[in-house]
């Protein structure tokens, strides 16, 4: 039987049987039909699905927020804000997908093209339930990829929430399925052929069953593991900042998971100030009911986790650690206080091992080279805070084994940048254009074909005739070369003339070859020569003005292939990269 227990109280909410081998068959024969057809669909279908998820994630995310809460113990108000991450995930892979997948042009006859992989399976935790799941799977259906879901059994309500949003979004019918089994029966999904790939996130013991199974099959994985990340306060840090930080980051989601702050480990001269403050910040958490919007620090998902916390707490305080506070269960429910250990050493409990809860570990170094060896002195390599002066952060960073440093910031996930970590956290990344990437055939492609021409001549090229006497010539872009990453081109402007106001999804650089220009950005009006450069801001407003007795030119470049529309200032959007890649500003009012 397969439970959902709401741990704030203790109660079964609800149990399911597991599925048998032909409910389970019959998913995995879905998957693969529906994503052998998605595999052929245009990307902008990809991405119309994406921004329906989103919106449906949105729309529905009181309730989904609540079920969150109910079956692993999450405040409330961060399980909304995981509803929200999920959409804003989905809606970055919707814009962004074209540009990841885009063919890469390396010499005249060779190129690299992105290809999906097939079925991913996807063996998710129950620590951030949406979260964990659509930060793989936005990246996977924007790639063409299918997946076959099985969830922690410890939420297999979010499991089955997830499958509805999806198909009420619209997905294709099979794309993504979702099983409901025992965990003895997931060997024999990743040795089935259907499955192409797998990705899993949970503890390293678990991490290493997936990779030998999968090993064993040659299929490619993505493995985010465990974590003891380090929170190095140097003395020169800004102490009431680092310690406000400190305490959101070690117990947020009541200390389960893998990036949370574990270790606090600071140079000896503050730590007896750094632990006041820590101490005062975490004094102003709200233990409570986690459906309570006034709550901060709910229970933990299961008893067992609290029985090993405190476990882990009394081998620490055994060994020599100061309990400065918490240290106890709190009934009903799976509750434990919020707790403080100081003078943590190499050898205790609280330092070697992952510490999966609300208990922080004050570790008190001599110096910063102490402090950098007392971070690296551990098995795992997942994510790094790191306070000092921003001055000396750049050489200290290179310096901790990681697969992210953050300085003066919490470590946290974000759908722009990859995810992942070293040594026994784990191996591949997520998010970012690498997250994208991971599930992908990456193929090399030879032609002895010519290559798009590398010299481009005004004839070669339409002039865009924006009407008064403004003529506009894009020079190089993607209609020469699929790999290209800027657009540029010339705009010359007859005496008197200007374009209207209007404004770019990215940033503009633009030269003045030859004449007198006045450019308006942002309302600040600025006089240009020949040879002066100026840039514009994505989103910002502007305009040039020729000012000149003669005819003006400016050269202007666009910083990304996402170059595809521009809002004038009369609010009419216009393409601005047609079909072929050389459309331009229409007029204002146009």
């Amino acid at each position: 039987m397969i439970a959902s227990i709401n741990p704030a109280t203790g109660e079964q909410l609800a149990g399911y049987e597991p599925y048998d081998s032909d409910r389970v068959d019959r998913l995995l024969d879905a998957a693969a039909v529906a994503q052998s057809n998605w595999q052929h669909s245009k990307l902008g279908e990809r991405a119309e699905l994406l921004q329906t998820i989103a919106s449906t994630l949105r729309a529905r995310k009181p309730e989904l927020a609540a079920l969150i809460t109910t079956e692993m113990g999450k405040p409330l108000t961060e399980a909304m804000a995981e509803i929200e991450k999920c959409a804003i995930t989905c809606e970055y892979y919707a814009t962004h997908a074209e540009g990841f997948l885009a063919a890469q042009a390396v010499t005249r006859e060779g190129r690299i093209e992105y290809e999906p992989l097939g079925v991913v399976l996807a063996v998710m935790p129950w620590n951030f339930p949406f979260w964990q799941f659509f930060r793989f799977a936005a990246p996977a259906l924007a790639a063409g990829n299918g997946a076959i879901l099985k969830h922690a059994n410890t939420v297999p309500r979010c499991a089955l929430a997830i499958e509805s949003v999806l198909a009420e979004a619209g997905m294709p019918a099979g794309l993504i399925g979702v099983v409901l089994v025992e965990t003895e029966q997931v060997a024999g999904l990743i040795a089935d052929d259907r499955i192409a790939a797998v990705t899993f996130t949970g503890s390293t013991e678990v991490g290493r069953i997936i990779a030998a199974q999968a090993g064993q099959a040659l299929k490619k994985q993505v493995l985010e593991l465990g974590g003891s990340d380090p929170f190095i306060v140097l003395a020169d840090a800004d102490l009431e900042a680092a310690a406000t930080a400190a305490v959101t980051s070690r117990f947020v989601n009541a200390g389960q998971s893998c990036v949370n702050a574990k270790r606090m480990i600071v140079e000896e001269s503050v730590a007896d100030r750094f632990v006041t403050l820590f101490c005062a910040a975490l004094d102003r958490l709200v233990l409570g009911d986690p459906l309570d919007r006034a709550t901060t620090l709910g229970p933990l998902a299961r008893d067992g986790l609290r029985d090993t916390l405190d476990n882990q707490v009394r081998r620490t305080v055994e060994a020599g650690a100061s309990l400065v506070r918490g240290g106890e269960a709190v009934e009903p429910g799976f509750y434990y206080r919020p707790t403080v250990l100081d003078h943590v050493r190499p050898g205790m409990a609280a330092f070697d091992e992952e510490t999966f809860g609300p208990v922080a570990a004050i570790v008190r170094a001599r110096d910063t080279d102490d402090a950098i060896e007392l971070a690296n002195r551990t098995e795992f390599g997942l994510g790094s805070s790191l306070w000092t002066a921003q001055d000396r952060a750049a050489e200290l960073v290179r310096r901790i084994e990681a697969g992210a440093v953050f300085v003066n910031a919490i470590v946290a996930s974000d759908p722009r940048l990859p995810f992942g970590g070293i040594k026994q956290s784990g191996y591949g990344r997520e998010l970012g254009a690498a997250g994208i990437r991971e599930f992908m055939n990456v193929k090399t492609v030879w032609s002895a074909d010519p290559a798009p021409r590398l010299v481009i001549r005004p004839d070669d090229v339409e002039v865009f005739d924006r009407g008064s006497g403004v003529r506009t010539v894009p020079y190089v872009g993607a209609w020469n070369c699929a790999a290209n990453k800027i657009t540029t081109g010339t705009t010359v402007f007859a005496v008197g003339t200007e374009i209207p106001m209007h404004s770019h999804n990215v940033e503009e650089s633009v030269l003045v070859f030859s004449g007198q220009a006045t450019a308006v950005i942002d309302g600040e009006r600025v006089d240009l020569e020949a040879g002066d450069a100026t840039w514009v801001p994505a989103g910002v407003p502007h305009q040039f003005i020729n000012r000149g007795a003669g005819e003006l030119t400016i050269y202007w470049v666009y910083g990304g292939r996402e170059v595809t529309r521009t809002m004038t200032a009369t609010g009419v959007t216009v393409a601005h990269l047609s079909a072929s890649d050389r459309g331009a500003v229409a007029a204002a009012g146009s």
